[in-house]
């Protein structure tokens, strides 16, 4: 099972095309979710996207959101559920991005990375400044509140 985790979550290839899996996480609060903002020196600096990051060699995506938000927020979700999976192409990556709706966590929310965050209520936001895969989500996800 370990090399079909592997093999589905970590790279996948499609049409010669090699697929990084990102886990990103959608954290609902009263109507709201949380948008973070990606910290100078990174690459896409000053675009607004949701928490997460890319899986690690042979971890699963859900294990990948647990550790990242951990890192990047200090909080573990406990309750959440795969919503969607996004393909979308970057300069510097191909992105299989796989989008959880967490509704739960356990921890208290703190940038561990120095970068900004915002509750943002996605019915009065038109997407401006996020990332070009999280701008379908903002559309998309208030139908899920």
């Amino acid at each position: 099972m370990h090399g079909l985790n592997h093999r589905m979550n970590q790279l996948q290839t499609a049409g010669g095309t090699d697929w990084t899996v990102v886990a990103a996480g959608i954290v609902i609060r009263k109507k709201l979710i949380l948008a973070v903002k990606r910290p100078p020196g990174k690459i896409l600096a000053g675009f607004w996207e949701f928490p997460g990051g890319k899986a690690l060699p042979g971890e699963p995506a859900h294990q990948a959101l647990s550790r990242e938000l951990d890192e990047e927020l200090g909080i573990i979700p406990s309750d959440f559920r795969l919503w969607t999976r996004v393909k979308k192409s970057y300069a510097h990556l191909n992105a299989h991005v796989h989008f959880y709706l967490i509704y739960k966590y356990e921890g208290q929310i703190f940038p561990r990375e120095n970068q900004e965050m915002a509750w943002i209520d996605p019915a009065r936001t038109c997407g401006a400044g996020f990332l070009k895969a999280d701008r379908k989500i903002l559309k998309r996800v208030v139908y899920h509140l």
